[in-house]
């Protein structure tokens, strides 16, 4: 009977033992099934799109962009639900070299760039290829950057033609000197715009002498353009009635102001081109018009490349100032029209409220 007894009882034991063996395989495999799942799913989420801003630089460059960031660009991601970072390039090439080292850590998605000193923009675009994250950028061309500008050639052409008619009406077309504030560093952009301003003034006043044109490096910033056409005054003592075109507002109101600071005697009239300078109240007088890109409201265009690129089909690469991916239009104004308008803070208030206007049709002049 024990022997019996022991006998069931290991039958007993080793069946209890089975039981217990399938109950824990169900279990392995059920956890296992569940360990297989969940990465899966995680693995396949798409990533959320990041965009990120690196413009700035002082006002007079980009508008309000130079203090107070991209709040046009910020709505727009936030109305997409997009993450959004952005920082400051502040004029400053070691600073914008820095920024490219901070957006590639943010892994971001695409990157919207201005940057006043492109003499850089060849080290940064490598840094951001090698991260892959595509780059639009405003103005200043860059091989590989999707380009988004003015339509500089029509904007230059629009000015000087603008210039040439007050030229005509007041020195039936005799002025004594014309100062053209370049920024060679901008390249075609500077050609074109620059440019276009002669072209467009000679087509209104084309027996102007070639001597009388006088090229300097403004660099778009009225504390180099200043000194440098008080320096070309200052070796033409004779030349009292001055025109002045240049590459954007405060190339042209630089040279203005020399002219003043040398004496009385002076008669000058300046158009500017970005109309950064145009608009408020404190226009120089003698500032007597520009053309409007509506530098702080360019993030408006830059969303239909963007688009395209969170949809995974990004535009074909077109880079150029001459092949752009998006083409602004300019809106030429005189100092009356612009009376008008409200300074670029103040329009780039209303653009953020609704971002899929532009600013060119909220305040161009009909």
């Amino acid at each position: 009977m024990k022997a019996i007894f022991r006998r069931q009882a290991k039958i007993g034991i080793g069946e209890k033992v089975s039981i217990n063996k399938r109950t824990a395989i169900k279990a392995v495999a059920i956890f296992s099934a569940l360990a297989f799942v969940v990465p899966t799913t995680s693995a396949t989420a798409a990533p959320k799109f990041k965009l990120c801003v690196a413009l700035g630089g002082i006002p007079g460059i980009l508008g309000a962009l130079g203090t107070t960031g991209d709040p046009i660009a910020k709505a727009g991601a936030k109305k997409r639900g997009w993450d959004y970072y952005e920082v400051s390039n502040k004029l400053d090439a070691p600073t914008a070299v820095k920024n490219a080292d901070l957006i590639v850590q943010q892994k971001c998605s695409a990157l919207i760039q201005f940057n006043g000193r492109p003499e850089v923009n060849p080290t940064i675009a490598k840094k951001l290829a090698k991260a892959k994250i595509p780059v639009i950028t405003y103005d200043i061309a860059q091989p590989g950057w999707y380009f988004l500008g003015i339509d500089n050639l029509a904007a230059g052409k629009a000015g000087g033609a603008a210039l040439g008619k007050l030229i005509k009406d007041k020195w039936n077309c005799q002025p004594d000197l014309v100062l053209e504030s370049h920024g060679y560093g901008a390249g075609i952009v500077d050609a074109m715009r620059t440019g276009g301003m002669v072209e467009g003034l000679k087509s209104v006043c084309p027996d102007i002498a070639a001597s009388k044109f006088k090229a300097f490096e403004g660099n778009g910033e009225i504390a180099v353009s200043q000194p440098a056409a008080r320096d070309i005054l200052a070796a033409n003592p004779t030349a009292k009635k001055i025109a002045v075109v240049g590459l954007n507002d405060a190339g042209v109101v630089g040279p203005i102001l020399a002219a003043r600071q040398l004496g009385s005697g002076y008669d000058v009239m300046g158009w500017g081109q970005d109309g950064n300078l145009i608009a408020g109240d404190k226009v120089d007088p003698d500032l007597k018009g520009s053309v409007l890109y509506f530098l702080e409201g360019y993030s408006a265009y830059a969303f239909e490349v963007l688009d395209a690129i969170a949809k995974k089909s990004p535009p074909k690469m077109r880079d150029g100032a001459v092949n752009p991916a998006v083409l602004v239009k300019p809106c030429p104004v005189s100092a009356a029209q612009a009376q008008g308008i409200p300074v670029d803070s103040v329009r780039i208030k209303k653009l953020a409220a609704d971002p899929s206007k532009t600013l060119y049709s909220i305040y161009c002049p009909k």
